[in-house]
């Protein structure tokens, strides 16, 4: 059986990856990096990266904190997401991040099967957020991984 190419993967991604992605700024304290992780990752589910980018930054602006996104009622927030589209995703968030605040006292899990039980996050994004955020070695396809 043939071992996985992780390191040209990792080689590759050096030489080609995005490296100026907001969501991928590491200078940030870990609980706002998972924030921001979880907030791009699912922004990015059937969205383009470029389209992501400044939504994305507005939303920080008005929401900065997984804690500001949960108080936040849907009429309160779709203003600043309405143009993404996929509306059950904006509740989806705003339903996560209520469970984060609530349930796992205002931090994201880093178990994958504990991650899948927010609302909207999916194998993908859940270990996207383990890989991003924590710092997790572990694998996530999507679905334009081309061969």
């Amino acid at each position: 059986m043939q071992e996985f190419p992780y390191n040209h993967l990792l080689q590759w991604y050096q030489k080609h990856g995005r490296h100026n992605l907001p969501w991928r700024d590491y200078s940030y304290d870990t609980k706002q990096l998972w924030y921001r992780v979880w907030l791009a990752e699912t922004m990015l589910q059937q969205t383009q990266v470029e389209r992501v980018k400044s939504y994305f930054e507005t939303i920080l602006q008005v929401f900065p904190s997984v804690e500001d996104l949960a108080r936040a009622s849907y009429e309160e927030f779709f203003p600043y997401y309405k143009w993404l589209g996929y509306y059950s995703r904006a509740r989806n968030m705003l339903a996560a991040a209520k469970q984060v605040v609530e349930e796992f006292w205002w931090i994201f899990p880093t178990e994958t099967e504990e991650l899948k039980k927010l609302p909207g996050v999916w194998p993908y994004t859940a270990e996207a957020i383990r890989a991003f955020a924590y710092n997790i070695p572990t694998l996530s396809f999507d679905t334009n991984l081309e061969k």
